[in-house]
Parts: C-alpha cells; structure tokens; sequence
C-alpha cells in the first residue's frame, strides 16, 4: 500500500506538467463543438462513388468488404503495394489497368481515381455489345461499341470513388508527402465511408436482398404523352405513330452519366420535334394519332419500354385510345448528335419488309431531302437493329414496322457511348436540329398517310431552343438552373446524371403529387411534353401546385416561386421497372418467367444496395508515439480528476464538521 501510494504521488507532478503543457495548446485550438473538431481532423474529399449493384446471379460494381470504415495511407500506383493503401490512379484508363493487375491484391482498400483528360481514342464502361442478351437475332457477338471496356459489368471488393478536380488535387499532393516521408507516421491516411448493405446482411444477389429489405430495384418513371391531346373521358381509338426515345444512361461511376450523346442527344430531337408540331393546326383531323413515348432504365435491362408493354397488355392506356392492336408504326430516336454533315442511318429489323416499314423509311428519306439532310438505310449486314428500345417491341411483335434513326451505320460512332466523357463536347447542335426537323416532317407524313401534306410547309424547328436545351441538359452552368427549365419546374440539382436511380414508390400511384421520388430529366420532360401538347382553352386556365381537380387536366409549370397552370393534356408518368418484380406490401418480390417471355428469361433484375452515407475523407495517421502519449494523457486526465475529487470530498466533510 505504501508503495502504491508513493508511486501515485510521484506520477502526479509528471501528469500536472504535461497538462500544463497542453493546456495551451488547447486553449489556442478553441473548438466549440463536435462538428467543428471534425472539420479540423479531417478533409473532406468529394467524389463520385461506384457503388454495388446486384442482379439475379451475384454482385457488380463496388463496396467495401467489412463492416467498418476502411481506412489506409494513400499513394499512388506507381509505389509498391506491400502494405495495405488507399490508391490513387491518375485517370479511368489508369484504373482499368491498375486492376487488371492488382485487383485481387488484398492490401488495395480503396481506390482513388483521378479525374483524368479524356482519351482521344474513345472510352466506354460498357460492354461491346451492349445488353446483347436483349438481341432480337441471334448474333450476338456483334461489336456495336468497339472502344466498349466492359468495366461497368465487373465486380470489385473495395471501393472507388473518382475524384473532383479539386480534390484530385488535394490527393495527389497528400501522396507525395507520404512518398517523400517514406511512409513513415505520420502519414496522411484516407477514410473510406461506403457501407453497403447488402454486405452487412450477407445479401449477395437480388432476389436475397430484395426479401432482406437490403437493397431496391432499379427504376424511375417513364412519360407518355398523346398528340393531340386525347379526351380521357370519351377517348377515340385510332391507329398510332409511336416516336420514342430513351433517358437514363449507365457508367461505371454512379452519379457521373451525362450522356449528351447517348441517349440525351435523341430525347432532345424528339422534344424539339414535338415543339415544332405543336404550332400546326390541323393535326387532329389526321388518321392516326402521335404517341409520344421518352423512356428510362433502358440501359440497365429496357425497364421503361418492357413495362409499359406490360401494362399496354393489361389495357392500362385504354382511357388515352392506347390498346395492343393499336400501334401501327414504331419510329425511335437514338444518338444523333454527332452525325456527320447531317448524315443519318435508319435501322431496321432484318425480317421487317412491310409495307408500313418501307412508309417509315420513305417518309425519313423524302423529309431529309427537304431539310438537306440525309437519311440512308444502314448496312444489310448488320445482324439487325442496335441496341434499342425498338428490341422490347420487336420481342412483343415480331411484325412490327419500326425503325430506329441513329449516327451510325454498323457500330456507334460515339466514342464515349456510357463513359463519363458524354458530356456537350461530344454533341453537335445542328445535328440534333436536322434530327429534329427530320422527325417532325416524317411524323407528319404518317399520321396523315400523306408525303405531301400541305401541313408539311409550315413545320420549322426552333434551332434557338435546340441549343437551350442542350445547355440545360450537358453542361454543368447553367445547368439546370438554365431559364428554360426554371419556367417549368424547380430542379434538385445543377446538373443531373442520367442514372435511372432506384424505384422508391408504389407504382400502383402516379406520383404528381410527390415530384421529389422523380428525377429532374424526367419531370422536365413531362412539363414540357404536357405544355407543348395540351389543348388551347378560351377561359384562362387555373392554377395550381401539384393536382388539378379536373381529372382531364395535369398542373403544368409549378416551381417554388410561382404556381402552375391546370392544362388539358393526356400527359402521364409511367412506372420503369423490371417486369419480374411486384411490389407485395412493403416488399418486392420476384416473379417467375411467364411463358414466352424471351426478355423476362434473359433479366438480370438489376438492384442497387441501401447505404446510409458515402463518403470519403483524409486525415493525418500519427505514430505510435502519438498514440501513447494521448493514451498516457488521458490516464493522466483520469488519475487527477480522481485525486481532485478525493481531495475536495477531504476538505468539505472537514469543514462541514468544524461547522
């Protein structure tokens, strides 16, 4: 006991000297609060995260293998990975080389990729034939995308993020003060924050993690709009022209998908066409009737255009004159920003002969003729069509006359085709105009079996808003602040990628009313479709927030600064999902294949897990010394809080008996 205690005395002066000395210390590094003692601990690097997918038969993408926070030194590739590391590579090309060769290395923790120039030869995350499982032929070792790496189908175990400008910065500067200290403590460290679910719940496909609540399918909203706008009261049956288009694009990287050119670059033609339509008369007395159909989640397995086939046959569209037998022909815009001298290819199945057809091809011809463009059928070796959207209805109907209009003859002149490189760069204005003109003229001649329609003379594309929309839509400033989009609605973000994102809804429930659960893409499109298709009123129509009363009319234009107005347009959201899925109370569950359904057979039934946070920050990793001294410190901290307490309790119950 008495050695004990002598031993305590002896370490008090050692633990009042040092809080002496760090009580300055403190006292200069005032931090109020929690926060704010992180902020000094750590810098926060921003980036885009690749994140785990998962489809019927196991992973994609990436994720962190633990349950915790992974945390290494960084440096770059280029230094010897015989410790565990955070890894910083330069480019996305870099990194596709970096794990070919050490992506089974079990000291990569993370990667850190940077944001890297462009390659002039081209750089896609998909795979050369681009869900080729989907093919209506049977070549299906075609190469449409040549520069296709396949990155985006591969599985890692470990995250990787790409990095901001900025931020690429910071890291290449915090990796070469670990190299020039050896890597040696303290060395700068960086902390990985992406959890997945999935991983946590042992849920490695979808179908597990989908009945362990671990994960959400793919999906969004798909819009349809009819022109003229159809009385859904009293709808008139007519045969229908479809024009289509696709939204959602799919890279390596989630949240970077611009797609300027693939697909965002024919959704802009088709709209820019609808635009200039909507200033003709006399549309309403054509034969056939406009369907105007922009669809998502067909990059991740034809989400948008396999459900709504699935609900056409279930008669869901009959209050818009919408049945099986009622489509007629079937005309797609693809990737045309970047044709050459208004160059185009029209695509067609190769056991498509009808007569419906050849209107369609006859039609694009004679209206490129007259806007001094040119359309030419693509080459008849090709297999048969690309890949499209035009596949789901070809799957449906094998009979379908249907073309889809692209760039390209035999494989995508896009060279950045789902790579974070589609951005306005890769687009060219006049040709998405000449698209659009093409579009309009020939949508024209088929509704109204007609190639020389006088209604033809007054059709003119607006170039002005042809080059807005693709400000709006590829750039990052204005973005999505730009004035066009403002006049419709209020967008989430700046800029937006075309990731389909995950389905967060009850399908069986339009979401008018929750406009937060849609993506920005898509709720512009449906604004814009139901303003440019909705039926002149005398009496000025009545605003609104989200809903109209009248079951005839949709709230057009809403923004958080002014109200909309109710217009008469038989505009709609369409759920995107995989067919394979029905939501059962609170949770999906997986269908099995009905009979015949080629495509439901072929589904990955892609799904994304939950996560909480995603995050990446650095800090500075002390030495062991470090560690010990704060170890001592608080042993210290301790020691003296208890003698203080002791001493005091002393002091008070001697002067309370004095008293």
């Amino acid at each position: 006991m008495a050695m004990a205690a002598i031993a305590r005395v002896s370490e008090l002066p050692l633990c009042l000297l040092l809080l002496c000395l760090l009580l300055p210390c403190l006292a200069h590094a005032r931090v109020n609060s929690v926060p704010e003692l992180e902020n000094r601990m750590y810098a926060t690097l921003q980036g885009s995260p690749c994140v785990r997918w998962l489809n019927l038969t196991g992973e994609l993408g990436c994720g962190n293998p633990r349950r915790t926070l992974a945390k290494a030194p960084i440096r770059t590739a280029d230094n010897a990975l015989d410790s565990p590391a955070a890894v910083l590579v330069p480019s996305e090309k870099a990194f596709r080389e970096f794990v070919d060769r050490f992506g089974d290395n079990e000291n990569v923790i993370g990667v850190l990729v940077g944001n890297g120039s462009r390659v002039a030869a081209g750089d896609s995350d998909d795979v050369q034939f681009p869900q080729s499982q989907f093919a209506p032929y049977e070549n299906r070792a075609w190469i449409w995308n040549s520069v296709g790496s396949g990155l985006m189908q591969r599985r890692f175990n470990f995250p990787v993020f790409l990095l901001s400008p900025e931020s690429t910065v910071l890291a290449q500067k915090l990796a070469s003060e670990n190299a020039d200290n050896g890597f040696k403590r303290p060395t700068n460290a960086v902390e990985f924050g992406d959890i997945m679910q999935t991983t946590k719940s042992e849920t490695y496909t979808s179908e597990s993690c989908l009945r362990d609540l671990s994960c959400l399918p793919l999906g969004g909203y798909s819009v349809m709009s009819t022109f003229p706008a159809v009385n859904v009261s009293a709808p008139v049956t007519k045969p229908v022209v479809v024009a289509m288009a696709s939204m959602d694009a799919a890279t390596f990287f989630r949240d970077v998908a611009p797609g300027a050119d693939s697909p965002m670059s024919g959704v802009l033609a088709l709209l820019a066409a609808v635009d200039a339509l909507s200033r003709i008369d006399g549309f309403n007395e054509f034969p056939k009737r406009l369907v105007v159909l922009v669809f998502t989640g067909e990059a991740r397995g034809y989400l948008g255009s396999r459900q709504f086939l699935a609900q056409l046959k279930k008669g869901n569209f009959v209050d818009y004159g919408l049945t099986t037998s009622s489509i007629k022909q079937v005309v797609e815009v693809g990737s045309v920003g970047q044709a050459s001298q208004s160059t185009f290819f029209a695509h067609k199945q190769a056991t498509a002969a009808s007569a419906s057809t050849q209107q369609i091809l006859e039609s694009l011809r004679l209206s490129a003729a007259a806007t001094s463009s040119t359309v030419k059928l693509a080459n008849a070796a090709n297999p048969g069509i690309p890949p499209s959207s035009l596949m789901t209805f070809v799957h449906n109907d094998p009979s379908v006359a249907g073309v889809v209009l692209e760039e390209f003859d035999t494989a995508f002149s896009n060279k950045f085709y789902h790579s974070q490189y589609d951005d306005k760069s890769n687009v060219n204005t006049t040709a998405i105009a000449a698209a659009a003109s093409i579009l309009a003229r020939t949508l024209v001649m088929l509704a109204s079996d007609n190639t020389d329609s006088p209604i033809l003379k007054s059709i003119q594309v607006n170039t002005s808003l042809v080059e807005e929309l693709v400000e709006c839509f590829s750039t990052t400033s204005p973005g999505m602040r730009c004035r066009l989009v403002e006049s419709l609605m209020t967008a989430s973000q700046d800029s937006v990628s075309r990731y389909v994102g995950v389905f967060q809804a009850d399908p069986s429930v339009l979401p008018n009313s929750t406009p937060e659960i849609i993506s920005d893409t898509t709720r512009f499109v449906w604004n814009f479709l139901a303003d440019r298709t909705s039926l002149q009123r005398e009496n000025l129509p009545a605003n609104c927030t989200s809903v109209c009363k009248n079951p005839e009319e949709v709230c057009v234009g809403a923004t958080k600064s002014q109200q909309g107005q109710c217009r008469a347009s038989a505009t709609r959201y369409v759920p995107a999902y995989s067919p394979r899925l029905q939501l059962k109370e609170y949770w999906w569950e997986l269908l099995p294949i009905e009979a015949g359904d080629k495509m439901g057979a072929v589904d990955p039934v892609y799904t994304e897990s939950y996560w909480n946070s995603i995050s990446i920050r650095a800090y500075q990793q002390e030495g062991a010394w470090y560690d010990e001294l704060i170890l001592f410190s608080g042993v210290c901290v301790t020691f003296v809080s208890v003698v203080s307490v002791y001493i005091s309790r002393s002091f008070l119950s001697k002067r309370l008996k004095r008293a």
